[in-house]
C-alpha cells in the first residue's frame, strides 16, 4: 500500500523489494555513476614523424553522452579509464534495479496487489 505522496510502506513490500531498493540505494549513495557508452577508437596525432603517420594509430578510448538530443564524444585519460569503466559500470547496474523494480510495480498495479 502506498500514501498520497507515493511512498510504499515497508511493510506491504516483498522481500525482493526490499532487497532491490537496499542495493538501489547503496549504488546511489556510494558510487560514482556516469550515463553513457564507452568507444575504442584510433586516431593520429598529425606529427609528420610518428609512428600514426605510417597506419600505427594512437588508441583512444572516448565517453559517448548524449546531451540536448546531441551526441558528444569525451575523451578518457588513460590515467582515468579504469574509473570511468566502474562508473558507467555503476550506471547500468542502478539501471537494471530501477527496471526490476518498474516491473514488479507494473505487475502489483495490473494484478491490483498494492
Amino acid at each position: 500500500m502506498a500514501d498520497r505522496n507515493g511512498f510504499v510502506f515497508h511493510s506491504k513490500m516483498t522481500s525482493r523489494e526490499r532487497k532491490l531498493r537496499s542495493r538501489l540505494n547503496q549504488i546511489i549513495r556510494s558510487q560514482a555513476m556516469i550515463r553513457g557508452t564507452l568507444l575504442y577508437r584510433e586516431r593520429s596525432c598529425g606529427r609528420a614523424n610518428c609512428r600514426c603517420a605510417q597506419g600505427q594509430k594512437h588508441p583512444a578510448l572516448c565517453l559517448v553522452v548524449s546531451e540536448n538530443a546531441r551526441q558528444r564524444q569525451i575523451f578518457v585519460p588513460k590515467f582515468l579509464e579504469t574509473e570511468v569503466r566502474l562508473w558507467v559500470a555503476h550506471y547500468q547496474k542502478m539501471r537494471k534495479l530501477v527496471e526490476e523494480l518498474s516491473r514488479i510495480y507494473l505487475r502489483k498495479l495490473e494484478t491490483r496487489e498494492f
